[in-house]
């Protein structure tokens, strides 16, 4: 009968093996008797028995494990050729030489297939040097013994001692005539000399005793290799990626040539293998790439195998295709328990001690030094020295195909830490497992073993019939892994401590302490300390976790709280704490009651109330029609409360403390707002919950004439100063060289402050040093704005304000002078002091008899309905001695042009047009009207409501019918 194909123990023959399902099914049915009879009429999932059993006999054909355990024989048949690990950078002249195929970026020599005389007493001396059996996607430095030359457009070498002295011509493989130059020169070649398919380098030396004194240099060339299939971009160009050039030299006719591939597996490898990954020195590179040269002379076994050293990775034939798993953790595809299993379970809980190692060292081509072949940095753990009894054991790993230091680390960690999860078990498990395959990560849980869904890689796959039981059964063997045998920062003893979680009486694990950092919170509208520590326990085997902190220095420690059923990482919170140095502590207790001992860390600076929250960034604003859309980026202090938008009319000279505030409070999480566009200068600070500022404002220039937008028109503009003849309430005019402002009052005038002028050090008119200012302000306008009736408007305000600071002048500010933010003469910190607003009142009354007048609301410009408006200012201060002063003040009012129109309007002799909204002033009015032969037409009594028109026919008011469309243009609109 025919059986199963084992390619390893067939290393030379693989072309040979039997892949079609049918056929291997058939075999192995034939061998069951009846039981396979009965399995032939089976049908799982819409497959027949037959063709089932064809595709499960699974396990890894090579991978990354067994290269790296097998030697490395070398020899015929296995690398003896150039594309081999010894021959890579020479120039040998060989008839028989076979192919070498190159992937990725590698620097190489080549075959001497051609060489000949020309010239007078030979003094040219022409060279094929072949560097790939295939084309290539590029050939780049090339290099003369060991130095890189340059080349000029006619292949000449125009540096070092080989200028002009040498020729080389580059072909890449996909020529389709043969090289002009040597065509022109040689005496033995004719056009068919073309060497399609072929990659080769033309070189010519021109004879001088001194500069060829040493004889023919030798020369390699920095070259790209073989283009590759991609199946996830279904094109075919260069690519060092490892799953790709796996597929390429499993489908290629110099490799397997079989196009049993499956592209969905290849795609996902693929991407695993493009992922970047992070370097200790900065940048990143791709996870696995192949870059190297191996040579037909090979057998496909020691090639594959090769290449799964350059990927960590395992080709196994399943379901009909070539798969391939690259060295990456995926999470389980299944989850298996007792009640899968259909049979006793074998478990070897060690490998023997030819297969086990705590050191990996090899070799591997170093692209940092021009392709040399060196020793990779040694990956020893004493953890896994010490479990194996102190004897060290070293693997070594050649890696070929890798030319990436970084990269042979990561493999040379990952071959160490894969190797050390040594628990391999074989069972037959139910149909539940017939949708694994080699490769797939499963868990499995087993309490009696301490399993709680542990990890382990398929590495073997077979379908069984059962002739005792009668039942259909898939036999898994399976190698423990885990997500930490994958990673580069992982710890040894997440390898060691995860083979069974069953309890040892006296163990107690290790806790760590993290400082998060801390936080503030608002509880019943206090504003509360907390740091945040985290305890981390691994592994987990403890049931309570005990954590306690202290002020430095003090002598007893105090609780912090205790947690039952610890999880790997435990958060606890020290509430109502203030800024200071703190000790912090913990330690676990397991099932048992046995205690840990104290895991203590020191002064620990926790920082929570002093520090201003960040400065807003990203401050930026789009002027839509007559708004302004603005949007910041979120400060990520934690006790953020809000943002306080401010507001200059300038666009430049201006300082945030000269500023009004626009908009008081802009709520987290909000990041945008939109207010009424003006021109000026915005400002943006954060706020915590505690009143402090960011320490510098952002702002952004905002220059748009809305007037022009909405074809704005000036009804009245009421202007204040320099009189400010209106009602003040606690607010005081002063003068000075600059002329009139606004400006708080004081609570007790000079005359009543008590004690001596010379020994007050505060703000004399105000009682000094306890003495206050006014709070509160309130200036309002001499008169209002009376439109007559009731019209929309849009209405704006103005004003200059200053900040004005009676004590903190320059030798009354704290601090030392090169120390201080901001301007010296005067405390920064009591700019978001002082603020002062615009307030608005509008009635449809007439003003003048008995008005019914709104509630006063804050207002900088928008539109209002109404027949009259009044306006004020407030003043605000929360310090003793600052105030904001005022020295313009000013509210305009305007309106928008506005279009009325009419068609079709039809009349005989005159009519009366009357506009839907009477205008604040006559419109201009056109007419467009279809009139009789010799009649004309006059307009009279146009005013803001309306016009009359009178078709005449010579002297006379005309008979006949006129039709007309009339547009009228004007501003204001008067509502009812």
């Amino acid at each position: 009968m025919k059986t199963p194909f084992n390619v390893l123990r067939h290393a030379n023959q693989w072309e040979r093996a039997p892949r079609d399902p049918v056929t291997i099914g058939a075999a192995i049915l034939g061998s069951l008797g009846s039981v396979g009879a009965a399995i032939a009429g089976v049908s799982i999932l819409g497959v027949s028995g037959a063709m089932i059993v064809g595709y499960l006999a699974t396990t890894a054909i090579t991978s990354w494990a067994l290269s790296a355990l097998a030697p490395d024989v070398g020899g015929i048949g296995d690398g003896g050729g150039i594309g081999g690990s010894r021959g890579l950078m020479v120039n040998a002249t060989d008839p028989a030489a076979p192919h070498d195929i190159v992937y990725g970026t590698v620097r190489k020599g080549g075959i001497r297939t051609y060489v000949e005389s020309t010239g007078d007493e030979n003094k040219f001396l022409h060279m094929i040097l072949v560097l790939a059996g295939h084309e290539l996607a590029g050939i780049d430095d090339i290099y003369l013994n060991d130095e890189i030359v340059a080349l000029d457009a006619g292949g000449f070498v125009t540096s070092g001692e080989w200028n002009s002295k040498v020729r080389i011509k580059k072909h890449l493989g996909n020529e389709t005539v043969a090289d002009a130059d040597l065509l022109a020169e040689s005496n033995q070649i004719d056009a068919n000399f073309v060497g399609n398919g072929i990659a080769y380098l033309y070189i010519r030396l021109e004879y001088d005793q001194d500069v060829f004194a040493n004889g023919i240099p030798m020369f390699t060339a920095k070259v790209r290799g073989r283009k590759v299939y991609d199946p996830r971009t279904i094109t075919t160009t260069y690519s060092a990626n490892a799953a790709l050039v796996v597929r390429d030299y499993l489908t290629a006719n110099f490799g397997l040539y079989d196009p049993a591939v499956d592209d969905a597996m290849f795609a996902t490898s693929a991407i695993a293998s493009d992922e970047s990954v992070a370097l200790a020195i900065g940048g990143t590179e791709k996870r696995y790439e192949i870059n190297g040269v191996v040579s037909s002379d090979m057998s496909p076994r020691t090639i594959v195998s090769r290449m799964m050293t350059a990927c960590g990775g395992t080709l196994f034939w399943g379901q009909g295709k070539w798969q391939l798993h690259v060295g990456y953790y995926s999470a389980p595809v299944k989850t298996f328990t007792l009640d899968d299993l259909r049979g006793p379970i074998s478990l070897d809980t060690r490998v023997g001690a030819r297969d086990n190692f705590n050191r990996v060292v090899g070799t591997f081509s170093d692209k940092e030094v021009d392709y040399i072949t060196v020793d990779f940095p040694p990956i020893e753990s004493a953890t896994f020295r010490a479990e194996d009894n102190g004897v060290e054991n070293t693997l070594d790993l050649q890696l070929p195909l890798t030319t990436s230091e970084s990269a042979t680390q990561r493999l040379a960690k990952m071959t160490l830490f894969r190797a050390r999860e040594q628990m391999t078990l074989s069972a037959d498990f139910g149909l539940e497992a017939f949708g694994v395959q080699v490769g797939d990560i499963v868990a499995f849980t087993n309490e009696r073993y301490g399993w709680t869904a542990k990890e382990f890689e398929v590495v073997g796959w077979r379908f069984e019939a059962s002739g005792e039981n009668g039942d259909l059964r898939i036999n898994l063997t399976l190698r423990e892994t885990s997500e930490a045998a994958f990673a580069w920062n992982a710890e040894e003893r997440q390898i060691i401590h995860n083979n069974t979680n069953l309890p040892n009486a006296n163990y107690v694990p290790p806790v760590g302490i993290g400082v998060v950092g801390g936080e503030l919170r608002l509880v019943n509208q206090q504003v509360v300390g907390v740091a945040l520590v985290d305890v981390t326990l691994a592994p987990l085997r403890s049931d309570l976790l005990e954590f306690q902190y202290r002020q430095t220095g003090a002598s007893n420690w105090i609780s912090a709280g205790t947690t039952s059923g610890a999880l790997s990482s435990n958060r606890f919170e020290v509430i109502g704490i203030a800024d200071g140095y703190f000790d912090f502590r913990a330690r676990a207790t397991n099932a048992l009651g046995v205690r840990g001992a104290w895991h203590v860390i020191s002064a620990n600076y926790i920082t929570l109330f002093t520090a201003p929250p960040q400065n807003v960034e990203n401050f930026s604003a789009n002027v839509v029609g007559n708004t302004i859309h603005m949007t910041w980026t979120p400060t990520s202090d934690l006790d953020l409360s809000h943002y306080k938008i401010r507001y200059a009319s300038a666009i430049s000279g201006v300082s945030y403390q000269n500023a009004i505030d626009l908009v008081a409070k802009v709520s987290r999480p909000a990041n945008s707002i939109v207010v009424p566009a003006q021109t000026g200068t915005y400002f943006i600070k954060a706020v915590d919950k505690l009143g402090n500022v960011s320490s510098s404002p952002a702002s952004i220039v905002i220059s748009t004439n809305v007037a022009d937008i909405d074809s704005l028109n000036v009804i009245e503009n009421l202007i204040q100063h320099p009189t400010f003849a209106g009602v003040k309430t606690n607010i005081a005019l002063l003068n000075d060289d600059e002329g009139n402002y606004l400006a708080l009052d004081t609570l007790t005038l000079f005359d009543g402050a008590v004690g001596n002028f010379d020994d007050q050090a505060g703000l004399f008119d105000g009682g000094g040093q306890s003495g206050v200012m006014h709070s509160l302000g309130y200036y309002e306008f001499e008169n209002y704005i009376d439109l007559g009736l009731k019209y929309v408007s849009r209405v704006s305000t103005s004003m200059d304000i200053r900040y004005l600071d009676y004590a903190n002048t320059f030798d009354a500010a704290a601090g030392l002078f090169d120390a201080y933010l901001g301007d010296f003469d005067g405390d920064p910190t009591q700019f978001d002091t002082t603020t002062a607003r615009t307030q608005m009142s509008y009635t449809d009354d007439d003003p003048a008899v008995a008005p019914v007048w709104s509630d006063w609301r804050d207002f900088i410009v928008g539109d209002i309905s109404a027949r009259a408006i009044r306006f004020r200012a407030i003043l605000q201060t929360s310090s003793d001695s600052a105030t904001p002063s005022i020295r313009a003040l000013s509210a305009i009012v305007d309106m928008p042009d506005r279009v009325d129109a009419g068609d079709d309007i039809s009349y005989t002799g005159t009519t009366t047009v009357t506009f839907p909204f009477a205008f604040k002033a006559t419109p201009a009015v056109g007419i467009a009207a279809t009139l009789a032969d010799g009649d004309r037409y006059a307009i009279t009594g146009k005013n803001r409501t309306g016009f009359t028109i009178t078709t005449y026919t010579g002297g006379s008011v005309s008979s006949n019918p006129m039709t007309f469309d009339y547009i009228a243009k004007g501003y204001g609109k008067e509502l009812t």
